[in-house]
């Protein structure tokens, strides 16, 4: 049963029309994706030029939702006039993160630290030395070390969720610069974080079997193409040479797994905003009108 268009999506829509947007226009974002990645071995520039072909596949999903669609000419033109504030807006959140992150580890393992030293003295009972083979026999080593280390690594994608969207208000909105794109994402998603979190989840999940792909293939690749490369090469330069050829594969692959990812990535971010502002800000009906003819395309 498809939502009703006064009712919100749940997580599977947003997945499925993201899914819908990356089918439907894999030609076309495909060959951004393909831009983008190649400008990646530009410093600084070609960085810049990265997120602002991801800022554009954003805005070109989120104009096929909203029943507006326009021209990559259009919309690069109006990417343009945001184009370095795409990378600063990266950067700010990257440093954001890793700050937040650094705070988090510190308080956390300043937390177990203390907890550490007086649980034994509470349960004196259960308390035994820690085995320095394996500390894992003692039993408060275990009930502190296993939640702090479940919190450090999950952590990342907690603070992360916070700015998953930062990228769309600055692809879309007017009037809005990195610091405003910023506290939009933060505002947007207020409330909302287990909700993206699940969404990354389910979508990271969707991805696994690409990225599965991609590690098979290195995996078993390499061995042949050493095996290629000597036959083709006299001497043992292949032999001499692995760590490179294996480096040089490695980023073959992640090269062409982002090409194919970043326009399903980007598409969900721009159902996540759409959704989003529908929920805060009431968004056109009319609009949701389109996007569930589209869910239920692809649904068919």
């Amino acid at each position: 049963m498809l939502p009703n268009l006064t009712q919100q999506f749940n997580i599977g829509n947003i997945v499925s029309l993201a899914s819908y947007l990356y089918r439907s226009n894999f030609k076309k974002f495909s060959r951004l994706s393909l831009f983008a990645h190649l400008w990646l071995i530009v410093p600084i520039y070609g960085w810049a030029k990265f997120y602002a072909f991801a800022g554009l596949i954003s805005r070109l999903a989120f104009s096929e939702i909203s029943g507006q669609p326009e021209s990559s000419k259009v919309a690069k033109i109006q990417i343009k006039k945001r184009f370095w504030q795409f990378l600063i807006t990266a950067i700010l959140v990257i440093l954001i993160c890793l700050l937040q992150f650094f705070i988090f580890y510190i308080g956390i393992s300043i937390t177990a630290g203390i907890i550490y030293v007086i649980l034994p003295r509470i349960f004196s009972a259960i308390s035994q030395p820690i085995n320095q083979a394996n500390p894992f026999d003692n039993i408060i080593f275990r009930i502190i070390i296993i939640p702090t280390a479940i919190g450090i690594y999950f952590s990342p994608l907690w603070f992360y969720s916070r700015f998953f969207i930062t990228d769309l208000p600055l692809a879309i909105e007017d009037d809005t610069n990195f610091i405003g794109a910023i506290k939009r994402s933060r505002e947007l998603s207020k409330g909302l974080t287990w909700r993206i979190i699940a969404i990354i989840f389910i979508s990271f999940v969707i991805t696994l079997p690409i990225q599965i792909l991609g590690w098979l293939i290195y995996s078993r690749g390499f061995n042949l193409l050493i095996q290629l490369i000597s036959l083709l090469l006299s001497g043992d330069w292949a032999n001499e040479n692995k760590m490179f050829i294996s480096a040089l594969l490695l980023m073959i692959l992640n090269l062409i797994n982002g090409i194919i990812l970043m326009p399903f990535w980007q598409s969900i971010k721009s159902v996540v905003y759409y959704d989003i502002i529908c929920r805060r800000e009431g968004f056109d009906l009319k609009i949701r009108a389109r996007t569930i003819e589209l869910t239920s395309d692809w649904n068919k």
